[in-house]
C-alpha cells in the first residue's frame, strides 16, 4: 500500500478527527486486530456476534498508528482516532479514494459460480506480459474488494480483482470502488437465489459490473450460458463470447484428455491454437478461453498467453486431485458448492482415469432458500445422467438430490446421512483400490473432514 496521512484518510472518508497528529502516516488497513502493526489503520467490524470496537486498545496499545470508529471514546490521545458513522462505509469510501490514485487498467470478475478459479488463469494469462495485482484469495465481498484495493501499488501495471455479492444494490456500491476497466462474467445460477429470487434478478445485478462502461471498454461474457447468451445482445458496450458454442469469439473445440490434462483447439477471430492446461472440467476450458481472450485484448498472444496457463497448478480445496495409497483419487472441492459447482464437481470426476468406482459425496448446498428441496431434486436429475456408482449424501437438504437419483432409475447406488461423521465411517469401510471420490459441499458443511479422513487413511508411504 502506497502511505496516506490520516488528514487524506479524514477527508476522503468525510470523517472527524478524534485525536492524534493529521501528519501522521498510515501504510496499512487491516480489519484484523492481529494484523496490526506499525503504520496500522484499524478498521473495527460491528459483526452479528462481536463489536470489534473493543480491540481498539490493545491494537493502539501494540503499535498501530489508529482506527476507525463509529462509537465509543478516545483510548490513547497519542493516537489517531477517526470518528466515522459506519466503520464498513468508511473503508469503501477510503478504498475508492485510494483507486482514484492509480491509472492501471482494472479487470472486474463476477458470476455465480468460478469467480475464483477465473481469477487465478487470468492472472496466470495475464502474468506472461505484465506485473499483476490479483485478489488474495476470494475477498470479493463489500469488506474483501476494498482490503484488495488497498495492495495496489506503484509499479503493477494491471489488477485483477474478483468481485461478489449476494444482495440487491452491492454491485453499484463494488463499481463505485473499483471503477473496471474490462468486466468478464463467468456464469447466471442459482447461488444467492434466496436473496435474488430469480436467476434473471442475478444476470441483472451481475451485468452492473459495466454499469458504466462506453464503447471504449469491454465486457466478456460466458456464451454457453443461455441468460448471458441472450443478455450480450442489449449491452452498450462492446462484448467478446467465450466458451463452445457456435458464435463465440472465443470457442474451444476438439476437447479431450491427454496425460490427465485437458487439451482443446482455440479458436479465434485471428486464428487457432492447442492449448493445454492441467485442469480437468468443461468450465476450466471456459476460464482458459477467457484467461486467453482477456490476454489479448491487453496485447498478448494467445501463443504467449497460454504457456501461463499451462503451468498453473489450481487452488485447495477446489477440485484438488489428492492421488492416494491403493490408486485411490480423491478430488477435494469442499470450499463451497452450488448446484452448477456440484455438476462442474461431478463432470471432472467423470474424466478421472481410474480403474475403480466413481463416488460422489455431497454435502447441503445451503443459502437456496425456499427453493432449495427443488435445486437439490434438479441437481440429482442432472448428475443422473452421468455413469456415476454411487452418490453419498450428507444432511437433510441432499435427501432431495438422493430421491432424484433413485427417482430416476439410473440404478446409481444411493447412500445417505445426516452427518459426516457417519459418512466417514461408512466409506472407511467401503471405499476400495482404485475408486475415485469427489467431495463437494457447502463450506458450512464442513466436508473437508471427510477428505482428511481418507488421507490419513490412505496416506501415501515413503
Amino acid at each position: 500500500m502506497e502511505a496516506m496521512t490520516a488528514g487524506e484518510i479524514v477527508k476522503a472518508v468525510d470523517g472527524a478527527l478524534l485525536a492524534g497528529n493529521p501528519e501522521t502516516v498510515i501504510e496499512h488497513i487491516c480489519i484484523d486486530s492481529r494484523e496490526a502493526k506499525e503504520g496500522s489503520l484499524f478498521v473495527p467490524i460491528i459483526g452479528e456476534k462481536v463489536d470489534a470496537h473493543k480491540f481498539i486498545a490493545q491494537v493502539l496499545d501494540n503499535g498501530a498508528a489508529g482506527a476507525f470508529m463509529s462509537h465509543g471514546d478516545v483510548v490513547n490521545p497519542d493516537k489517531v482516532h477517526i470518528l466515522v458513522k459506519d466503520t464498513v462505509k468508511a473503508l469503501g469510501d477510503l478504498a475508492a479514494h485510494y483507486r482514484k490514485k492509480f491509472r492501471m487498467p482494472i479487470v472486474g470478475i463476477t458470476g455465480s459460480v468460478g469467480k475464483t478459479s477465473t481469477k487465478e488463469m487470468i492472472s496466470a494469462a495475464l502474468e506472461t506480459g505484465f506485473h499483476i495485482m490479483k485478489t488474495a484469495g476470494n475477498q470479493n465481498s463489500q469488506i474483501g474488494v476494498p482490503l484488495t484495493l488497498f495492495r495496489m501499488e506503484k509499479g503493477q501495471e494491471l489488477a485483477v480483482v474478483e468481485m461478489g455479492i449476494s444482495e440487491f444494490g452491492e454491485m453499484e456500491n463494488l463499481v463505485r470502488f473499483v471503477e473496471p476497466d474490462v468486466a468478464v462474467v463467468t456464469n447466471i445460477g442459482e447461488a444467492h437465489i434466496a436473496q435474488f429470487g430469480k436467476k434473471e434478478n442475478t444476470m441483472k445485478e451481475k451485468l452492473k459490473i459495466a454499469m458504466n462502461f462506453t464503447e471504449k471498454q469491454r465486457i466478456f461474457l460466458n456464451g454457453d450460458d443461455s441468460l448471458l447468451r441472450q443478455a450480450a445482445e442489449t449491452m452498450k458496450c462492446p462484448v467478446t463470447l467465450f466458451g463452445t458454442s457456435e458464435g463465440c469469439d472465443y470457442r474451444a473445440e476438439n476437447i479431450h484428455i491427454e496425460d490427465g490434462k485437458n487439451c482443446f483447439t482455440l479458436v479465434y477471430p485471428e486464428g487457432r491454437e492447442d492449448v493445454v492446461i492441467q485442469q480437468l472440467g468443461l468450465h476450466n476450458v471456459q476460464n482458459a478461453l477467457v484467461a486467453i481472450a482477456v490476454a489479448r485484448y491487453f496485447g498478448i498472444e494467445p501463443s504467449k498467453a497460454k504457456k501461463g496457463l499451462k503451468d498453473y497448478e489450481g487452488i485447495p480445496m477446489r477440485q484438488q486431485i489428492n492421488h492416494l495409497s491403493c490408486g485411490i483419487k480423491v478430488i477435494d472441492d469442499t470450499y463451497n458448492a452450488s448446484p452448477a459447482s456440484v455438476k462442474s464437481g461431478v463432470d471432472v470426476l467423470m474424466q478421472l482415469d481410474n480403474p475403480g468406482r466413481k463416488i460422489a459425496v455431497l454435502g447441503d448446498i445451503l443459502e437456496l432458500g425456499d427453493v432449495s428441496w427443488q435445486c437439490h431434486y434438479d441437481t440429482g436429475l442432472a448428475i443422473a445422467e452421468e455413469k456415476l456408482h454411487m452418490v453419498v449424501t450428507v444432511g437433510q437438504e441432499m435427501k432431495a438430490l438422493a430421491k432424484a437419483i433413485i427417482d430416476s432409475g439410473a440404478g446409481i447406488a444411493v447412500c445417505s446421512f445426516d452427518t459426516n461423521e457417519e459418512a466417514i465411517g461408512w466409506l472407511l469401510e467401503n471405499v476400495s483400490g482404485g475408486d475415485a471420490i469427489l467431495v463437494k459441499g457447502s463450506r458450512g458443511m464442513h466436508e473437508e473432514e471427510v477428505v482428511k479422513a481418507l488421507r490419513e487413511k490412505y496416506a501415501v508411504k515413503y
